[in-house]
């Protein structure tokens, strides 16, 4: 501080300020001078300085005054006064002011220099204390800014995150945890794990992390199925957390929801299951009136041959129903499909498909009923997938309906979208099920549907051609009486 320390003396008699001005310049401080309170001041404004010498009786702006406006000016500046008019009450009054000390004249160049260095070296505690506390505050505020992110990340989890410590207690959580288990509970203070957490799998592998031999697992990791607030199923993984000497400190667990998972595993296991079944079945009644055809044992009669062969095209035929059913869902699937959107009148796609898939329901006698003008309002769609759209509704209503039953097709406008209905007469479906028959591969089954074939893939891609062209699907049915499917797309212009 002596080397850089920089000084100001302030009084109106110029012996006093020379004088002030050697003794310190031999110390080696730098010396400025001022002639009154004014001066002073604006020598202040126009560089730093650590202490001031100021006198309390001067023309213009006295020392009381000028020490005010220096300790609004800044704070930290050591002010000593030296006067020759000392008394009690002036002493006082400097103090008030802000003075560090006070110093009579006429004084000593020792008592000078003592009174100067104390007020250099408090000068210096000052400023070390507040770098001190701006290094504490830098800390701090570094330490709040990594708490926020890391309570951001945790937050932005989609996996949820529950941290325990060694009493049990919930100490952090993230909104997806929350979500998951449905902690309902107050969760501001920290609560032992059974009052918060309603579910008694995942404390009971918390417990498992922090029992005694718990010593013998990394981590444990084990599915919990839940019911609340929804059916859902959660892997959950559970690992002790140690500190560098390896005392345990708590408990992290992980939530991922694999209720998507799992049901892919579901799907995947009812496709193998029905491709099993439908593939075996059809194939295994080609190869078996082929090796009759082949082996003769079927007799040479033309027309038991000619059959045989006809039932053996029919089975291959849907056989390739089948493989063209999947390789459609695979394309709608991929989400990369590429369309040739045109505006459409649907009455020439609807009446073609129904001349085309009439000749199936002549087994039953079916009644067709068709109901729709030849100018329909047109609706931006593609071509292909409207007709496998209806082919696939048409072909349902043919057959899951009774013998000498009726397909009724008709079509209208109304509130800006093209509503085409496909209603049969025919077996109906259950209440139970009608929230699944849009699923892949879902079949309903029954005595009445145990010998229609089908991959249960036709509804499925219904619903996303009509999903991608921004319709929907709607199903009315009851049991025993029929089944109506309306199909909406938004109209893009009426004829």
């Amino acid at each position: 501080m002596a080397e850089t320390a920089s000084i100001l003396v302030v009084d109106d008699e110029k012996g006093i300020r020379e004088g002030c001005r050697r003794i310190l310049i031999s110390e080696g401080y730098t010396v400025d001078l001022a002639g009154n309170g004014k001066e002073g001041l604006e020598v202040i404004t126009t560089k730093p300085f650590d202490l001031i010498l100021v006198d309390l009786m001067m023309p213009v702006m006295g020392g009381l005054e000028m020490m005010e406006e220096v300790r609004q000016y800044d704070p930290e500046i050591i002010m000593i006064v030296i006067t020759g008019f000392a008394t009690i009450e002036t002493a006082v009054e400097a103090m008030k002011h802000g003075a560090y000390d006070y110093m009579p004249k006429p004084f000593s160049p020792d008592q000078l220099l003592a009174v100067v260095n104390r007020g250099l070296e408090k000068r210096r505690l000052r400023l070390q204390a507040q770098r001190l506390m701006e290094e504490r505050d830098q800390k701090l505020l570094e330490v709040a800014n990594e708490e926020s992110r890391i309570h951001t990340i945790v937050n932005s989890m989609a996996d949820g995150i529950l941290v325990t410590n060694k009493e049990r207690q919930l100490v952090l959580w993230n909104p997806a945890a929350v979500k998951m288990i449905n902690l309902n509970e107050k969760l501001g203070a920290v609560k032992n794990i059974e009052k918060v957490v309603p579910e008694k799998a995942l404390v009971r592998l918390i417990d498992k992390a922090l029992s005694p031999d718990s010593s013998q697992y990394t981590a444990i990791s084990e599915e919990i199925e839940l019911t609340r607030p929804e059916r859902r199923t959660l892997m959950v993984n559970v690992s002790v957390i140690r500190d560098k000497d390896g005392r345990e400190l708590g408990i992290v667990s992980t939530l991922r929801d694999i209720t998507s998972l799992k049901e892919l595993d579901q799907v995947k296991s009812q496709f193998v299951s029905m491709v099993t079944h439908e593939l075996r079945a059809p194939l295994a009644a080609v190869e078996g009136y082929l090796s009759a055809y082949l082996s003769g044992s079927a007799g040479n009669d033309p027309q038991m041959n000619r059959q045989m062969l006809e039932r053996a095209k029919a089975r291959a035929h849907s056989l390739l129903d089948l493989v063209n059913d999947l390789l459609q869902f695979s394309r709608l699937e991929s989400k990369k499909v590429e369309r040739k959107k045109e505006l459409l009148n649907l009455s020439g796609v609807i009446t073609g498909t129904v001349e085309l898939l009439k000749n199936q329901g002549e087994a039953k006698e079916l009644e067709f009923e068709v109901d729709i003008s030849e100018t329909l309002p047109l609706v931006e769609a593609d071509r292909s997938e409207m007709e496998q759209l209806f082919t696939n509704l048409i072909s349902n209503a043919i057959k899951y309906n009774v013998k000498k039953g009726k397909v009724t097709i008709a079509a209208g406008s109304s509130n800006h979208y093209l509503s085409i209905r496909v209603a049969d007469t025919g077996l109906g479906i259950a209440k139970e099920n009608l929230p699944n028959i849009f699923d892949e591969f879902y079949r309903v089954s029954g005595p009445e549907t145990r010998y229609v074939t089908g991959t249960g893939l036709g509804l499925s891609i219904v619903k996303r051609i009509a999903e991608s062209h921004f319709g929907r699907v709607e199903v009315e049915s009851k049991l025993g009486k029929g089944t109506a499917f309306t199909v909406k797309l938004p109209i893009k212009k009426e004829q």
